[in-house]
């Protein structure tokens, strides 16, 4: 009997022995002061990164809004109504302000829980423990890690209050759909801001986070639904609700939005990390501000316009405005759900910039004619017209405005691809090592132009020839970063004939909406279409519309560029658009008469003699250093045709000429 107690008392010393080393080992493995495992340091700088924002501000200085890291919303614990702290910590971690950042009530049971299973299921996070895992460690289930983490927590603990844990915890938790943070959740799921949510809403957005896909609102809401209530039974037995409260939450209908990300912010944080040469991450640790030209009253059209178009169409819609004096970006949205710039073929709206302005840089006008018909040129290239409509004989200006595929090519092919595309690069656009036919003409390219590019082609042309960066940040420009595209007589004749685009062309949607410039383009076949545009500028702004297919698909043949115009009109009909100023019209251009009965004859393009009878001339405007010869009928063409005889025949005959001419 002695002999069994012995034992029994040795085996019990012995585990007792170990039990003391095991429980030794644990708390000197997650000792905030020793680093037995190599665990990460905490960098506090690092913490702070996720709580830092960049402030945006428009074109007035008014705040657009607040971006926290990884574009996402931050909210302040302070905001917050009290119910909806209390619903995380009500499902994750219920004595949360009682622990020191480990709850070891649960890590002993979690365990048991474990050993029953023969597996690592349950880690018993606090919510210390979940923000140090999101910020600082991986997901995978070891022990280390969870070591680690347990360490880490109680580190934090001992320099962050509970308030600034649980404020940096619910800024950086993960929702689905790519939705991090409460601040950003609330904004997208419910339209509003955090501070503005009910105790039902809070409660589905502390159910979410357990496990985004099974919960999610969108695909599974009877799982949500189940476990909103489990919340809100956790509220109440815990006492932060009472009996009422839970009861008017369960019965609230909750009604979930799909707002997106924001295309512009987007674009900003991208062009901010350009322009200051660091990272998203450093670009939030500076805290900056960024002063934009975002126009709410240009963005608030934009939305609407957009959403009434994409009830018809089922592709992509992107809406660019540029702040012409600066190339600030006032407005950029989209139906997509985050930034994008794909490179896309420009379709017809290149044709200014690879056909036109080369030509009236080398010598033509806008009188000068092109025959239009079916025409195969030297390397077998034989492109057709919009429904093979061919108009004979057009003047340049005709050719433009009727958007004449014929008509481009062939004036591509007279100054040679080589020197278009060095004028065309001189507005913006790139070009890739394959682009070397004649196909450039109606925008067939390697790689494509993004609509910002295209845009600030467009805008090169409202600034009279000189090209600058377009860009989201509002910034002072300067003579140095400034390039002279063409000449400003070249700019002023396009944008006099695209304003007769927009008035009787393709793009003659935007003909009641005042002093206003634009080219349509369409990319496509007989299949469907890939992309439309419209780009329009005014001598304030320039908006740039595109309809996208997505990846495998094709928009339907009724909607062309024309149809991107119902957008432009719709933002110029609510005045966001300002349509009311003349363009300013350089010294280099001037309105000359021309011979139109000679043009009319032999196609040539002469200025019309003094004598010609009004009835035979016509009125355009050319540029003074590409003026086209005058065409005399003087003594000498009589002379050439009678003899001089000192009488009056010579007079008689000449003004009956001049009458009949």
């Amino acid at each position: 009997m002695k002999r069994s107690v012995k034992i029994v008392f040795i085996a019990a010393a012995v585990f007792v022995t170990l039990a003391t080393l095991l429980v030794g080992a644990f708390f000197l493995l997650i000792s905030p002061n020793i680093n037995v495992l190599n665990s990460p340091d905490l960098d506090l700088d690092r913490m702070a990164s996720y709580s830092r924002t960049v402030k945006v501000l428009d074109s007035d200085g008014n705040t657009v809004e607040d971006v926290f890291y990884g574009n996402k919303i931050y909210i302040k614990l302070d905001d917050l109504p009290e119910y909806t702290a209390q619903a995380f910590i009500a499902i994750e971690d219920k004595r949360f302000y009682d622990h020191h950042g480990i709850d070891f009530k649960r890590v002993a049971s979690a365990a048991l829980s474990n050993i029953k299973s023969f597996k690592f299921r349950e880690g018993a996070s606090t919510i210390t423990q979940q923000l140090i895992k999101n910020t600082y460690l991986s997901n995978e289930k070891t022990i280390k890690r969870k070591l680690n983490e347990m360490r880490m927590a109680r580190r934090l603990e001992k320099v962050y209050s509970k308030d600034e844990i649980l404020e940096s915890y619910l800024n950086i938790l993960y929702f689905g759909s790519g939705i991090h943070g409460i601040g950003s959740a609330s904004r997208v799921m419910f339209d509003k801001s955090a501070s503005e949510l009910t105790l039902a809403q809070s409660a589905a957005l502390a159910s979410i986070i357990n496990n985004p896909s099974r919960y999610s609102p969108y695909t599974n809401e009877d799982n949500l639904n189940a476990r909103k209530t489990l919340v809100l039974k956790q509220m109440r037995s815990q006492g932060f609700i009472n009996e009422q409260q839970y009861s008017d939450a369960c019965a609230e209908k909750l009604v979930f939005s799909k707002n997106k990300k924001s295309q512009f912010i987007g674009g900003l944080i991208k062009n901010a990390c350009v322009k200051y040469n660091c990272t998203e991450k450093e670009l939030f640790l500076s805290n900056r501000t960024l002063k934009t030209e975002y126009d709410e009253k240009i963005v608030t059209a934009a939305r609407e316009a957009i959403k009434t178009a994409s009830q018809n169409f089922d592709g992509i819609i992107r809406v660019l405005v540029l702040d012409n004096a600066t190339g600030g970006i006032a407005c950029d949205e989209t139906t997509e759900n985050g930034y994008i710039n794909p490179q896309r073929s420009p379709a017809s709206t290149i044709k200014p910039f690879i056909s036109y302005a080369p030509s009236l840089e080398n010598g033509m006008n806008p009188m000068t004619q092109i025959l239009d018909e079916p025409t195969v040129f030297d390397d077998g290239y034989a492109p057709h017209n919009y429904h093979d409509r061919y108009r004979g004989y057009q003047s340049l200006r005709e050719c433009l405005i009727t958007s004449s595929n014929i008509a481009a090519v062939k004036l591509l092919q007279g100054v040679g691809v080589e020197n278009a595309k060095t004028v065309a690069g001189r507005f913006g656009i790139k070009f890739g090592q394959t682009d070397l036919s004649l196909a450039l003409a109606l925008g067939g390219m390697e790689n494509g132009v993004t609509l910002l590019e295209l845009a600030n082609a467009y805008r090169t042309l409202a600034n009279g020839g000189i090209f600058s960066e377009a860009q989201y940040l509002s910034i002072d420009r300067s003579p140095m970063l400034e390039i002279r595209a063409v000449g400003d007589d070249t700019a002023y004749l396009l944008t006099d004939i695209l304003r007769d685009c927009a008035k009787t062309g393709t793009a003659k949607k935007l003909s009641k909406c005042g002093i206003i410039a634009a080219k349509t383009g369409t990319n496509g076949s007989e299949n469907g279409n890939l992309d439309c545009y419209c780009v329009a500028y005014t001598p304030k702004n320039t908006v740039a519309v595109w309809f996208g297919a997505r990846d495998g698909s094709v928009i339907p043949n009724k909607i062309t560029g024309a149809s991107c115009c119902d957008i432009i009109k719709y933002m110029c009909d609510r005045g966001a658009i300002e349509t009311d100023k003349q363009f300013t019209m350089p010294s280099s251009v001037a309105y000359f008469e021309v011979d139109e009965k000679t043009l009319r004859e032999t196609h040539e393009v002469y200025l019309a003699d003094p004598l010609l009878p009004k009835r035979y001339r016509s009125r355009e405007l050319f540029s003074k250093r590409h003026l086209p010869i005058q065409r005399s009928y003087d003594i000498m063409d009589y002379l050439d045709r009678y003899y001089w005889d000192e009488s009056d025949i010579y007079f008689k005959e000449r003004d009956y000429q001049a009458d009949e001419y």
